[in-house]
C-alpha cells in the first residue's frame, strides 16, 4: 500500500532514459511504497567523463514525462566526480531534503549484503590504506588495489567464506560498484537513508547490441551517435523520451577535443600548475605537460596518457575538470559542506505538486527554483554560491560546444525555465 507521504530518490544521468530506468522506477515505488519519486539528475558533464549527449533540461523533461514526479540537478563538479564523490554529493543532497530511501540498480548486489561487507571494512584504517598504496605501487589500477584491499580487510576479520568470495563481482561490476558507494555514502554520513536495490535486467552495462525490450545506454548513444535511425529505438526506448532526444542534436564526445586541448594550451602558457585541479596528480599533471597533444578525437587524447596505474575513466574525468576549472581546493570545501548546500529544482509534474509541499516542510537546505534566485540565498564568494557558479560556467561551456558543433543555441541557466508537465 503507498503512503501518501513517502517519497524514493533515485540518483541517475538517463543518459538517455530507457526502458531499464522505467523498470528501476516502477520497481523503486513497488519496494518502497512511495506515492512519489523523485530524481536528482546529473548537470551537462557526466561521471564517464565526458559531456552529456543531450541537454540537462531535455533528460530531466524525459524523467518527468516517464514517471518521476520531481527532478533536481547535481551540479557538474560532482555530476562528472568519481563514483565515491558522485555518491557523497547525492546521499547527502537526498539527506538535505528529507528524503528517506535511495533506490539504485545493481547487478547482483543487494542492500543487506553491502552493509554486511561494509561493517567488515574500514578504508580509513592504517592497514586498508597501506595495502592500497602497496597495490598502487604494484601497478594496479585504483579499482584493482580497493578491491584487494577491501578482501584483505575481509580476510583479516573474519568475514563469511560467501562474503569474501562475492567481493570480486560485488565490486567489479559497475552498477555494484554504484550501489557499494551509495551504501559507503549513507555510513560515512551516519544518514538514515535506506538503500533498496533492484536487480538489472536485460542488456548488460556495456551491451552493444540492441536487442529486445531492454539494451543498455551506452548502445543506445553509439547508436545514435554513428547516424543510426532513431525508429530503431522505439522498443527500448519509452515514446516521450525517445520523441525528446529526437527534437534536439546530439553532442559527440569528440566535439570536447579541440577546446579541451585550447584550454590545456593556454593553461601551460599561463604556467598554471595542473596538479591542483580534480582528479589532476602530480604524475598526471607531467604527462599531460609532455604527451603529444596532436590528438584528433577526445578518445585519442585520453589514450594517450592511459598508463596502466589510471583508468580510462579516471583521465577522462582529468581532463574534464581542467577544461571546467574545477580546483581541488573547490571540491574539498564544498564537499565539507553537509547535507549539500542547496537543491536546484529543474522541473516535476503538475498532478504531484503536493510533494513540493511535503519537501519545503522537510528541508534542511533551501530549494532553488528560478537560478537567479541563488543570489538571494547565499553571501557573494561563499561555497554555495561558488559551487552554484559552476555549474552556470558548465552549462555555459556546454552550451558553447553545441553552438560549435551543431550550430544549436541553448539558454543560459540564469535564463533557463523551470520544466512543469
Amino acid at each position: 500500500m503507498k503512503n501518501t507521504e513517502q517519497i524514493v530518490g533515485i540518483i541517475a544521468e538517463y543518459h538517455p532514459f530507457h526502458n531499464g530506468h522505467l523498470y528501476q522506477m516502477r520497481n523503486a515505488r513497488a519496494l518502497t511504497g512511495a506515492a512519489y519519486c523523485v530524481v536528482l539528475l546529473s548537470g551537462s558533464f557526466v561521471q564517464r567523463g565526458t559531456s552529456a549527449v543531450w541537454s540537462t533540461a531535455v533528460r530531466a523533461e524525459a524523467a518527468l514525462r516517464c514517471g518521476a514526479d520531481a527532478v533536481f540537478g547535481i551540479p557538474s563538479p560532482f555530476s562528472s566526480a568519481s563514483a565515491r564523490d558522485y555518491a557523497l554529493y547525492g546521499v547527502s543532497l537526498l539527506s538535505g531534503l528529507g528524503i528517506p530511501f535511495l533506490s539504485c540498480g545493481a547487478e547482483s548486489a543487494d542492500a543487506e549484503e553491502l552493509t554486511s561487507l561494509l561493517r567488515c571494512v574500514d578504508e580509513n584504517s592504517e592497514s586498508f590504506r597501506e595495502t592500497l598504496r602497496e597495490g598502487l605501487k604494484s601497478g594496479m589500477s585504483y579499482p584493482e588495489a580497493r578491491l584487494n584491499a577491501v578482501q584483505a580487510d575481509l580476510t583479516a576479520a573474519g568475514a563469511d567464506p560467501f562474503l569474501l568470495s562475492r567481493t570480486r563481482e560485488i565490486l567489479s561490476e559497475p552498477n555494484n560498484i554504484l550501489a557499494y558507494e551509495y551504501a559507503h555514502a549513507i555510513r560515512a554520513l551516519q544518514s538514515g537513508t535506506r538503500l533498496v536495490t533492484v536487480k538489472r535486467t536485460g542488456a548488460g552495462y556495456h551491451d552493444p547490441v540492441i536487442r529486445g525490450s531492454f539494451a543498455s545506454a551506452s548502445a543506445i548513444r553509439s547508436h545514435i551517435l554513428s547516424g543510426g535511425d532513431p525508429g530503431d529505438l522505439e522498443s527500448v526506448i519509452p515514446g516521450e523520451a525517445l520523441r525528446l532526444i529526437s527534437s534536439e542534436p546530439a553532442l559527440p564526445p569528440d566535439a570536447l577535443c579541440g577546446p579541451v586541448l585550447r584550454r590545456i594550451e593556454n593553461l601551460l602558457y599561463e604556467g598554471a600548475d595542473l596538479s591542483v585541479y580534480e582528479d589532476v596528480s602530480q604524475d598526471l599533471a607531467e604527462r599531460i605537460r609532455y604527451t603529444s597533444r596532436r590528438a584528433s578525437s577526445f578518445d585519442e587524447l585520453v589514450r594517450q596518457l592511459k598508463t596502466r596505474q589510471y583508468t580510462y575513466t579516471r583521465i577522462a574525468r582529468a581532463l574534464i575538470h581542467l577544461f571546467l576549472g574545477v580546483q581541488k581546493s573547490s571540491m574539498a570545501d564544498w564537499k565539507s559542506e553537509r547535507p549539500a548546500p542547496y537543491a536546484y529544482l529543474l522541473g516535476f509534474r503538475r498532478e504531484s505538486s503536493e510533494l513540493l509541499g511535503i519537501l519545503k516542510e522537510r528541508t534542511a537546505i533551501p530549494i532553488i527554483s528560478r537560478p537567479a534566485a541563488y543570489r538571494s540565498c547565499f553571501s557573494p564568494g561563499s561555497a554555495p554560491a561558488r559551487l552554484f557558479e559552476a555549474e552556470i560556467h558548465a552549462q555555459n561551456l556546454w552550451n558553447s560546444l553545441c553552438l560549435e558543433n551543431s550550430g544549436r543555441e541553448y539558454p543560459d541557466l540564469l535564463r533557463q525555465q523551470m520544466i512543469v508537465v
